[in-house]
């Protein structure tokens, strides 16, 4: 095995994690109980905000994990490449998914070395 074949393993394995984790924060979203670190757009996260913003957090994990072949739903496919995997990462950083946004850029990152 080469290294460039580990990098993408570790990579689909943190993007498939970081989907996973997302649908959870999501759904804690929505149930009022978030987690996660600070966020600066935490004073939008009222009643409706939270319901916004766990409903964001579950659609973006979901296209996450039908991006990286986690979930069979072509309707949310994407290209499999890791631009888009790393837009995605940014985008649950924006609405507040903090660790698993991070588990997505990094497993994009490792997936660009390869």
């Amino acid at each position: 095995m080469t290294r460039k074949s580990d990098f993408e393993k570790i990579g689909m394995l943190l993007v498939i994690l970081g989907g996973i984790l997302g649908l959870l924060y999501g759904i804690l979203t929505i149930a009022g109980m978030r987690i996660g670190f600070y966020n600066p757009f935490e004073e939008l996260l009222t009643v409706m905000g939270a319901l916004v913003y766990g409903i964001i957090q579950i659609v973006l994990s979901l296209i996450v994990l039908a991006t990286s072949g986690a979930i069979k739903a072509p309707s949310l496919k994407l290209s499999k490449n890791w631009f888009v995997i790393l837009i995605l990462g940014i985008l649950l950083l924006v609405f507040a998914a903090d660790l698993p946004a991070i588990l997505i850029i990094l497993g994009a990152i490792l997936l660009a070395l390869k």
